[in-house]
């Protein structure tokens, strides 16, 4: 499963919702000596989960609460849930309150986690390359090569899409062997927006219903 993959192994889930951020253009004097490249974000972040999953892998297993914690803690200041949120309800953002797209931004996170938080805990260094870019300061948007190695050898190209805000780097999708996972859940959910209306959608997420477009990849 595709999205399975890019969702251990980013380690990034899960993608789809973070912290929302402010839209803002990148300081252009930013310096080259200060400025971080975007694989460099990606890198680190992987890092950084690393270290908090080495030597407690049994206990998260036991305890899935754990992996929110880290998601949360580690991966969601990199990523901009409002924004890939957006992406995702299309002409429905217009459509949905405030409080039903911050509903539906942790419902969504919570049925990445729990449907899919045990491939988060085999997520191990040697899983993941990252090729470094060399974009310049005052750059707004950039694309990071990645790939994920499966346990049989196999390698999937996930190419993260990152824009510049005023705390630094923010990722809103991720393109898994050529599929955006934006594109994926919009076509998914938007017939049952259409169908059921956002609340009806939101609380089948909350009750632990996995988005359909898992299943496919």
């Amino acid at each position: 499963m595709k999205f399975a993959t890019a969702i251990a192994a980013a380690t990034l889930a899960a993608a789809l919702v973070l912290q929302p951020v402010a839209y803002a253009a990148a300081p252009s004097e930013q310096s080259a000596a200060s400025f971080e490249q975007p694989s460099q974000m990606v890198q680190s972040v992987a890092n950084e989960i690393l270290k908090a999953l080495d030597g407690h892998r049994a206990q998260l297993r036991r305890d899935p609460q754990q992996i929110r914690a880290i998601v949360d803690e580690y991966l969601m200041p990199h990523f901009d849930s409002s924004l890939a949120a957006d992406l995702v309800l299309g002409r429905f953002a217009r459509q949905a309150t405030p409080a039903q797209k911050q509903r539906f931004i942790h419902a969504f996170k919570d049925s990445l986690i729990k449907n899919y938080g045990e491939f988060i805990v085999d997520f191990h260094s040697n899983m993941l390359t990252v090729y470094p870019t060399h974009v310049k300061p005052g750059t707004q948007a950039a694309s990071v090569r990645t790939f994920f190695t499966r346990a049989d050898g196999s390698k999937v190209p996930v190419l993260f899409q990152v824009y510049m805000t005023p705390q630094g780097w923010k990722v809103f999708d991720l393109n898994v062997e050529g599929v955006s996972y934006v594109t994926s859940y919009r076509a998914d959910l938007a017939p049952q927006f259409e169908q059921y209306g956002i609340d009806a959608v939101i609380k089948r997420l909350e009750h632990g219903e996995k988005p359909s477009a898992l299943n496919k990849h």
